[in-house]
């Protein structure tokens, strides 16, 4: 077996540089445009290069990413198709999933339709609720967020099952079982954050309450998700002067995580074997905004030039964390993560047995051709598997990183809000203005984006 080690760094060397030409798409274009805010275009770009993004399995992220971009770009019924079409799909792919698991042993996870993670399944209801939301449709937005909750009590025991009946069949084979990861996420703050707020909107202040005890809930239980202090702004939430409006900003920021490949090869002379297995890691994106800054001045200061002259009259409130979507898609994914490690090992097992058998009857052998023959099917065989055996990677592009909110009460009114964003140093990332018609009553809610 020691020719294995002479030919197999050549022939593992060769494929991963056919393999790096092929099926690349470049997003350089797409990820200025992001960081420019050109969501519309982006939008426009995806839809038409559809083809060379996604495959026939890639339903669901087409459906996900497009109604993700048409959100940012204010589309909201637009968005609110596209993310009702994702979130059929999901389900579609997720009940036939167990019949589409036997095709991804004999290959890889990537010849199956794409289900979905968890986090992208839930946080496109979120999007969906702040879409109805724009639309001035609270009863709708209220469906979503309960949507969204249903989803997150049963998300815990998704993957379970699979996991379980994987460990059996691998245990069947010699290997060690593995432990179910627990998931931490079970309650969101940025759920409770949006119902509060549209209670208080409709004067039902009891059940405000309700989601702001919840939201606390959320920052005491999961530590680890809500490694940041509580927004500060939040405690005056319920407490609006009489005949002030309450405005609510929500921004978006960074990109959320994306997969990247990791790969184990295990191979000994000892029994002939050779593994090559893969399987996704999940890895934060990053972000350069350290810090958001608000400011609110009249409009009508702004139009007669008077704003410079008049800062008195401007009210300024800083942004504060509320709700890290990075945090939660690596927290959800450590389930599925076992589930696709658990597949992998069976598949491995399953290629290296064919490699294994020719190997051996390679040496065994006495007639030299046919020791050729067999030693050219072993290596054939080693050449399929690392061909064929490759991590699945895909996932939402656009979905943000981290969810900040903060509120100020101002008289009723047209005002121009600057929102500044900032880095580690200070510096200023970019500036977006939004104008607001404040009113006493009702929601008076800013959303803004930026995926720097």
């Amino acid at each position: 077996m020691i020719r294995k080690f002479l030919w197999l760094p050549v022939v593992v060397g060769m494929i991963f540089v056919s393999c790096s030409t092929m099926g690349n798409y470049d997003f350089t274009a797409i990820d200025v445009a992001l960081n420019d805010g050109e969501y519309e275009a982006v939008h426009r770009v995806v839809t038409a290069d559809s083809k060379k993004i996604y495959s026939s399995h890639d339903q669901v992220l087409q459906s996900l990413d497009l109604g993700v971009l048409s959100h940012y770009a204010g589309e909201y019924q637009r968005s609110n198709q596209e993310l009702t079409q994702a979130e059929r799909k999901i389900e579609e792919y997720y009940a036939k999933s167990i019949s589409q698991s036997i095709s991804s042993y004999l290959v890889n996870d990537t010849v199956v339709d794409y289900d979905g993670e968890i986090f992208e399944d839930i946080y496109l209801n979120i999007l969906m609720a702040l879409n109805y939301i724009h639309l001035g449709n609270i009863e709708d937005a209220f469906v979503e967020i309960r949507r969204f909750d249903n989803k997150l009590k049963v998300a815990s025991a998704k993957y379970s099952d699979k996991i379980a009946a994987a460990n059996q069949e691998n245990t069947s084979n010699g290997e060690e079982p593995v432990a179910v990861p627990k998931m931490n996420f079970h309650n969101s703050a940025l759920a409770r954050y949006l119902s509060m707020i549209l209670y208080r909107s409709r004067g039902q202040l009891d059940s405000a309450n309700v989601d702001m005890k919840y939201l606390d809930s959320a920052f005491a239980s999961q530590p680890t998700l809500y490694n940041f202090a509580k927004p500060t702004s939040i405690q005056q939430e319920l407490e609006v002067p009489q005949g002030m409006g309450r405005v609510n900003i929500i921004a978006f920021t960074g990109k959320s995580p994306r997969k990247e490949e990791v790969v184990l090869r295990l191979y000994s002379d000892v029994g002939g074997f050779y593994y090559k297995i893969a399987f996704p890691e999940m890895m934060r994106y990053g972000s350069v905004i350290s810090s958001i800054q608000v400011s609110a001045i009249p409009a009508g200061e702004i139009m007669a030039g008077q704003a410079v002259q008049t800062p008195q009259s401007e009210t300024t409130v800083s942004m504060e964390p509320l709700e890290s979507i990075s945090n939660i898609a690596v927290d959800t994914f450590e389930q599925h993560k076992t589930l696709i490690y658990l597949r992998a090992i069976l598949r491995s097992i399953g290629k290296s047995a064919s490699s294994t058998t020719w190997g051996i009857m390679a040496e065994k052998s006495s007639d030299s051709n046919m020791g050729i023959l067999f030693s050219i099917l072993e290596l054939a065989s080693v050449v399929s598997t690392e061909a064929t055996e490759r991590a699945d990677i895909r996932v939402a592009r656009y979905l943000p990183s981290l969810a900040w909110v903060s509120g100020m009460n101002l008289e009723p009114g047209d005002y121009i809000l600057n929102i500044e964003y900032k880095n580690g140093a200070g510096a200023q990332v970019a500036l977006e203005q939004k104008h607001i018609t404040v009113t006493a009553t009702g929601l008076n809610l800013v959303e803004v984006v930026c995926l720097k």
